[in-house]
């Protein structure tokens, strides 16, 4: 499932650096670069904030993989874990926690899918408001990537929640 979610977040990534690409040069020098919660721009600048919508799905991106791969260090400060079954989970040969660890980079990856989805339908939003074909940004333009957020948060978590004990008692 990881190998799916990574490849649905390149494609995110490069639609959403496509999409400001190809915009780009027909923006006219004012845009809006923030919304209130009726969805109308209550802040402006220049064009070059769309090309940092972009760069800031990127840098997202990589901060959830980098998050991702660097959370089985959290056994090196057992005090900083916060699962059932810590001591037991603790106690198991690291070819068992490691399927606790997959599991967890495997739940940031999907966020991510949802993360970058949101970036994408923000940043086709905003240009859609630039060039008129849009008044404001409307709640349920975003509601595809809330939803899968929403849906991978119930069912990871409670894979999470059920796996160190299942892993501790010999369950797989």
């Amino acid at each position: 499932m990881k190998k799916l979610y990574d490849l649905a977040n390149l494609i995110l990534l490069v639609l959403i650096s496509n999409t400001v690409y190809t915009a780009y040069p027909k923006l006219a020098p004012r845009i809006p670069t923030h919304f209130n919660f009726a969805g109308n721009a209550d802040r402006w600048g220049g064009k070059e904030g769309v090309v940092w919508l972009a760069a800031m799905a990127w840098v997202m991106t990589l901060i959830f993989y980098l998050l991702g791969h660097n959370m089985r260090r959290l056994n090196r400060k057992p005090q900083s874990l916060n699962i059932p079954y810590k001591e037991q989970f603790l106690k198991l040969p690291e070819e068992k926690q490691s399927i606790y660890w997959d599991l967890i980079k495997e739940f940031l990856a999907g966020l991510t899918v949802g993360t970058n989805l949101l970036w994408y339908l923000l940043v086709r939003g905003t240009l859609r408001i630039i060039t008129g074909e849009m008044d404001a940004l409307s709640f349920e333009t975003m509601l595809p990537a809330l939803a899968v957020m929403i849906l991978m948060l119930i069912v990871y978590l409670r894979r999470m929640f059920t796996l160190p004990g299942k892993l501790v008692h010999g369950e797989e």
